[in-house]
């Protein structure tokens, strides 16, 4: 009988049962590790446990509600969007610029492309070892040419007020080779006749630029953008490995809170909710920024 249902379909639909064929293992595996993780970090939140506890206590929103009124809370999301803004806003600009530079065709530009991506493709946590021993207030490589030149030391990981700077910057040292990859090739995909036309009516290099290069790799810029900002909200091995969150929790971002509530205080409930906010707050982002795209994004057609 199986048989015999099978020859009855149309061309179209034995096509369409051959395209879930494929589909369903891949959505299989996102069930139950994508959306049924997701359920079960939902129901951690709502519950009161240390992981040694067997039996966990139901206390519904009372963990979102402590954590609306916690300060440090508050102040861990503004510390984040801090990071967000400034490592973006610097990065951005510089790989772009980097990646026009490097567009440009001359002798040993592969070597120099080759020069900036190997800080993505080093391990984060090595480039963090590696940065701490040159921010290191007493025998640093830092503060040894700041005295070369007669400048003070500075305390960089010790102060609260520089500790985020260094972390930021080892963030832009990190990603510019990536993000200048991804701008080389929407550059590579400008059409030329374009620059041409552009010549021909007289526009000089900023005009070709602003008015050519700029409007065509809008596509890349945004996926850029989206990439920078996951980077951001993602980024624990640097603070971990760096800081600890510290001085007086000055570096402590939402993903390193989280990590606090959950293994270090045990705190379950709590760095359920905070995962589950922080999934939200990613969320209404991503929303906004693909609402927004048709306004600035120029796709090829």
């Amino acid at each position: 009988m199986q048989k015999l249902a099978i020859y009855s379909l149309t061309f179209r639909q034995k096509n369409t049962l051959i395209g879930w064929s494929f589909v369903l293992p891949a959505v299989g595996l996102l069930s139950v590790f994508g959306i049924g993780s997701i359920a079960y970090v939902l129901y951690l939140s709502l519950l009161r446990w240390n992981l040694i506890d067997p039996t966990p206590t139901f206390v519904g929103l009372a963990n979102y509600n402590q954590l609306l009124h916690s300060t440090s809370f508050l102040h861990a999301i503004l510390r984040t969007l801090f990071y967000l803004v400034v490592s973006t806003g610097i990065t951005l600009p510089l790989s772009l610029f980097l990646a026009v530079l490097l567009h440009e065709p001359f002798r040993g530009v592969r070597i120099f492309r080759a020069l900036f991506f190997i800080p993505y493709v080093a391990p984060t946590v090595a480039s963090a070892i590696a940065w701490s021993w040159l921010f290191e207030p007493h025998h640093g490589l830092i503060n040894y040419f700041l005295r070369v030149f007669h400048m003070p030391a500075q305390p960089w990981l010790g102060s609260p007020n520089q500790a985020m700077l260094v972390i930021i910057l080892l963030y832009v040292w990190q990603f510019t080779g990536y993000f200048i990859v991804l701008f080389l090739n929407g550059l590579q995909n400008v059409p030329v006749p374009l620059y041409e036309a552009a010549q021909m009516d007289g526009a000089n290099r900023w005009q070709q630029f602003y008015r050519v290069t700029l409007p065509m790799i809008t596509p890349t810029l945004f996926f850029v953008m989206t990439m920078s900002i996951i980077f951001s909200f993602l980024s624990f091995d640097q603070v971990y490995v760096l800081t600890n969150g510290g001085p007086a929790d000055s570096t402590t971002t939402i993903i390193y809170y989280l990590f606090l509530q959950g293994f270090q205080f045990f705190h379950i409930g709590i760095a359920a909710a905070v995962a589950v906010l922080l999934l939200l707050f990613l969320a209404v982002i991503t929303y906004l920024q693909f609402k927004g795209e048709s306004k600035w994004v120029h796709h090829q057609m």
